[in-house]
């Protein structure tokens, strides 16, 4: 029995992940495991994410990925933010990013929206992935990943399936 806060099957949890406003979507190994409900949506700070960055890097190939509907903009979500650990591969991350987009789909949504503070997290990636720089007048990296022309081609059945066809999370 799965709790009722957690889906791990994208396409049977659809009317959940529309009904939840902040949620944690879990990668390992560039497989799918869980998207997880959130009662709130996180609070970091730019300190947070630098010490996290240089000292507090978990030794594993986990990434999780906060995001949530910002009260009174229904069309639009949140990317809070990514924790990656060293292992964490670009496939992982990418999939997590993937899995965002479908929960967009699946919401309605018309634009994900992101500061991303981590170095790491390269201009160059970002555009490569459909985002474009956003509030640019503002301190910071602002992106935004914008679906008014429609979403693109699903591919979260390459994170979603192991390699014999089975569900990754059973």
């Amino acid at each position: 029995m799965i709790p009722a806060g957690l889906v791990t099957d994208i396409t049977v949890g659809e009317s959940q992940l529309r009904r939840w406003r902040c949620a944690r979507i879990v990668m390992q190994g560039g497989r799918f495991v869980k998207v997880q409900r959130r009662w709130m949506a996180g609070s970091v700070s730019v300190a947070q994410v630098w010490w996290q960055a240089k000292y507090g890097r978990m030794n594993d190939d986990v990434c999780w990925l906060d995001y949530h509907q910002p009260f009174g903009m229904p069309g639009f979500l949140t990317l809070d933010y990514i924790r990656s650990g060293q292992r964490a591969g670009y496939k992982t991350f990418i999939g997590a990013i993937r899995v965002l987009e479908e929960i967009a789909r699946i919401r309605n949504s018309v634009a994900i929206v992101a500061h991303v503070t981590n170095g790491g997290i390269s201009d160059r990636l970002l555009e490569r992935n459909g985002w474009q720089r956003h509030l640019e007048e503002w301190s910071g990296r602002h992106w935004i990943r914008r679906f008014y022309d429609g979403y693109p081609e699903s591919t979260v059945e390459r994170y979603t399936q192991t390699s014999i066809g089975r569900p990754a999370c059973e």
